[in-house]
């Protein structure tokens, strides 16, 4: 294995397969690799609902250990283990002191929920070198706090300070190093993470700190196509992006990275290597890197969400009114609602949010002083399709053959958006037509 980091997924303890593989590739390295795991999903979920539910008293801290212990078994039994060793013991102890806490207190800091949640990746570290170790493979958890990863306060989202991270490169050890991803440590001590499933960031922020020459992603839990093979068969693999199309793809679609991973890469021009563990090897799949390549036909790929609502400001002359738009983004960044687009006209603002945040940011707005705003207006059962790939606004044949393909087969388009960037261009369709339009716009592009 060359002078690189990987980034391994929790989900991947479900597969033995990929674990062979992962055990195989590590040994033909010469037993030296540095490893950042993501957290074992059904973990992480049991932890941040078990949180709510400590606060709402519905259930008790031993029931939610239970799952989380149940959960840790299923993991050990891919690899034919019944019995935890004394690594895992210990993090799910200090884990249940913790819930226990909130449990009696009913009351918790979003530094104590960071801290908290960071037990999913720390006790998927320790399945993983429990796996290695029945392998043969002696590895080092070596925790972020350790590693000197130093992060902003910013609870929950925090971003990784490489000046004041010095000592990472000199932390780790010669051998088989697994680092438990998606948090770090912040000057005044405390854990703080860097965004949900962010393990790839951390990941990326690690290969820039020690000089690696690229960044490894092992076995993602979708790959990076044409078109999301569950809507498209026969979607093609796509050999090669930019860092700014993985931004998008992964902003517009969950592809298994986080929007921020590209950001500490960047300024080095430090290629992603995307792989599939297959036949005890790995295959390479897709390259991420700055090298901009415009296909012929401009789209690299079809990606969709059901995941966003339409928060519609109706009135006569909301668009003149000075204001409107300011007083709702500062109320929303107050609240913590992220904006996903704005499209505006003379009588009517029209707001893309994340669905689960739709019902708060109407209440919000209910709130706050808007003269001119008549009714409010929420359309959440919509579909956001878009198109990405560097040339769209060089080739402007692109937007007449995305409203052709809907326009042939009658398919209503809500919303439209392309022009912030030259990479993207989207619609927004009733969820009744989706899997019939993301197809037809598949078609238009790739066949």
């Amino acid at each position: 294995m060359s002078n690189c980091v990987v980034r391994f997924g929790g989900n991947s303890l479900s597969e033995f397969h990929v674990l062979e593989a992962f055990a195989n590739l590590l040994s033909a390295s010469g037993k030296k690799a540095v490893v950042v795991v993501s957290a074992i999903p059904e973990i992480q979920q049991s932890i941040e609902q078990g949180i709510v539910l400590l606060i709402n008293n519905a259930a008790s801290s031993a029931i939610i250990m239970q799952q989380i212990n149940d959960s840790v078994l299923q993991k050990l039994n891919v690899f034919q283990e019944s019995e935890l060793n004394e690594l895992l013991n210990t993090e799910l102890n200090a884990l249940h002191n913790l819930l226990k806490g909130i449990e009696f207190t009913g009351d918790f800091s979003v530094s104590l929920k960071d801290q908290v949640v960071s037990f999913s990746e720390r006790i998927t570290a320790a399945v993983l070198q429990l796996f290695l170790s029945k392998s043969q493979l002696k590895s080092t958890i070596i925790y972020p706090e350790n590693l000197g990863l130093i992060v902003t306060e910013e609870y929950g989202n925090a971003t990784i300070l490489y000046k004041e991270s010095p000592n990472v490169k000199n932390s780790l050890s010669g051998g088989i190093n697994l680092i438990p991803g998606s948090y770090g440590i912040t000057k005044s001590g405390k854990i703080a993470r860097v965004g949900k499933n962010s393990a790839d960031y951390t990941a990326a922020g690690i290969t820039r700190l020690i000089d690696a020459d690229s960044l490894q992603l092992w076995e993602l839990d979708k790959e990076f196509k044409t078109c999301d093979s569950d809507s498209v068969a026969d979607a093609q693999l796509i050999p090669r992006l930019t860092y700014s199309e993985a931004s998008e793809l992964s902003y517009f679609s969950e592809f298994s990275i986080h929007p921020r991973i590209v950001e500490p890469l960047i300024s080095r021009h430090i290629p992603i290597q995307v792989f599939r563990l297959a036949n005890k090897g790995k295959e390479l799949t897709t390259i991420i890197n700055s090298e901009s390549f415009v296909t012929p036909n401009v789209v690299k790929s079809v990606v969709h969400t059901n995941e966003i609502a339409v928060l519609k400001l109706n009135g006569p002359g909301v668009g003149f009114k000075p204001g409107i738009l300011a007083k709702v983004t500062t109320a929303f960044h107050n609240s913590g609602i992220n904006i996903r687009s704005v499209i505006t006209s003379q009588v009517s603002i029209n707001i893309i949010l994340n669905k689960n945040e739709i019902a708060r940011a109407r209440k919000i707005c209910k709130e706050l002083p808007l003269s001119s705003v008549s009714e409010i207006i929420i359309e959440d059962k919509v579909s956001l399709i878009a198109v990405v790939g560097h040339g769209m606004q060089q080739h402007h044949g692109v937007s007449a053959k995305l409203f052709t393909a809907v326009a042939q087969h009658k398919i209503n388009v809500l919303l439209s958006g392309s022009g912030a960037s030259d990479l993207v261009s989207y619609l927004i369709v009733d969820q009744k037509h989706t899997q019939k339009a993301i197809k037809e716009i598949h078609q238009i592009f790739f066949n």
